[in-house]
């Protein structure tokens, strides 16, 4: 249970969780004012007893009801930002993997002692997925031969939603302009 003895994740700021007060429309009485418990609190209460919320038509947290969004609310932030530190640690680890695959899957060239090394590395970046190097490592890994098992990254619904729709806007559609005209034409071969 976090720290502040409400249901919600402790990895949701204040800011944020005034944002989903005012974008979900609840009707709550919380402002800025109140500090991060009194806003946590309230707003569980709120949603421990409310059947319906108004979802918004450009839904970007990717909530499609009140269940939704207690799930939401009681995980971990996805949103929450790593640290410069954290960041490159984890970039670091995913170029070591990356490597690994680069250099034909060998141990021995890698910077790894064994195979299981390896997987366990890549099962703690795992669950960074939102970052471009731990896709593409994790990619990589899952053309090794010897692989133990398949990791996937969890990647939080928003990156999810734009990586489709970088997908989207990839694909080209061509479009031939071709003219068809109608009436009587003369051929002259003269």
């Amino acid at each position: 249970m976090p720290k502040n003895n409400t249901i919600i994740d402790k990895s949701h700021s204040k800011k944020e969780l005034l944002h989903i007060i005012n974008y979900f429309n609840i009707p709550s009485g919380l402002s800025q004012k109140n500090n991060k418990y009194e806003i946590a609190s309230g707003v569980w209460s709120i949603l421990s007893k409310t059947d319906y919320i108004h979802i918004p038509k450009d839904n970007k947290y990717l909530i499609d009801n009140i269940e939704d969004l207690r799930n939401y609310l009681k995980n971990v932030n996805p949103k929450k930002r790593l640290t410069v530190k954290e960041r490159e640690a984890i970039t670091y680890k995913a170029k070591k993997i990356y490597h690994y695959g680069k250099t034909g899957f060998i141990i021995e060239n890698s910077f790894f002692e064994d195979i299981m090394d390896v997987y366990n590395t890549a099962l703690k970046i795992s669950k960074y997925g939102d970052l471009p190097m731990v896709r593409k490592s994790l990619t990589l890994l899952k053309q090794d031969p010897n692989k133990l098992y398949n990791i996937e990254p969890n990647i939080s619904p928003e990156i999810t939603k734009e990586l489709h729709m970088k997908k989207k806007l990839k694909n080209r559609i061509k479009f031939y302009k071709c003219q068809f005209k109608h009436g009587l034409f003369v051929i002259d071969f003269s």
